[in-house]
């Protein structure tokens, strides 16, 4: 089975494994046996409802069917004050550990903010970095303190980071993801096959032993 670790829309495919993103504001829309995240985006924080916007996603957080806390994080290239994104982020990192679960983060232009607040953090369960397309140094430090890196629509760009770091990680620490770019999920992990040069169904059971080990589910 394939699993698009993010993406927003409702999967109405069987025979792939979605983790859907809610926004605090969505936390309604749950079906049963649906896998979810919920978190505060950066780009919707205001400081004006600041904190019942995070009441939303602690209250919702231990739903058995909500895996991972996010996407949460830091992004220096919108309008949102750092400062208000930063209490933001500190309150669901401060959720993920009282429900023991992964976070899905949300990073632009903010890779050392992040590794250093995982750092202090110092949780138990790891932080995937979806839509990652940064460089190999700050990959590295990432993986070293146990990030997970999540690739989609930029796997088509020859130019981009992502592409051409692709082949320099380790297969433990990826994940494929969609997050509702116009790539279907089949198209972005035959392209990753490609890319590295190995079969698709190696691939597919590297990605699903990744799951296992992250969110210690058995699918």
């Amino acid at each position: 089975m394939k699993i698009d670790i993010h993406r927003h829309a409702i999967n109405n495919d069987a025979s792939i494994e979605v983790v859907r993103n809610l926004f605090h504001s969505q936390t309604g829309e749950i079906e049963n046996h649906k896998l979810y995240s919920v978190g505060l985006h950066p780009w919707h924080v205001n400081e004006d409802t600041l904190q019942n916007d995070v009441n939303k996603v602690r209250e919702i957080a231990n739903h058995p069917q909500i895996i991972a806390i996010g996407e949460a994080g830091l992004d220096k290239k919108v309008d949102v004050p750092y400062e208000i994104q930063l209490i933001a982020f500190k309150h669901q990192i401060a959720i993920a550990r009282q429900v023991n679960k992964p976070m899905i983060i949300h990073c632009v232009k903010a890779y050392n903010e992040v590794l250093v607040l995982n750092i202090e953090a110092n949780l138990p369960r790891p932080w995937i970095i979806h839509w990652f397309n940064s460089s190999e140094e700050i990959a590295l430090q990432l993986i070293e303190k146990g990030f997970y890196l999540s690739y989609g629509t930029m796997l088509f760009r020859e130019e981009s980071k992502a592409f051409k770091l692709f082949t320099k990680l380790p297969l433990e620490r990826i994940f494929l993801e969609t997050d509702d770019t116009g790539h279907g999920l089949d198209e972005i992990y035959q392209k990753a096959a490609s890319i590295l040069d190995i079969p698709e169904d190696l691939l597919e059971s590297q990605i699903m032993r990744n799951f296992t080990e992250c969110f210690k589910i058995e699918l």
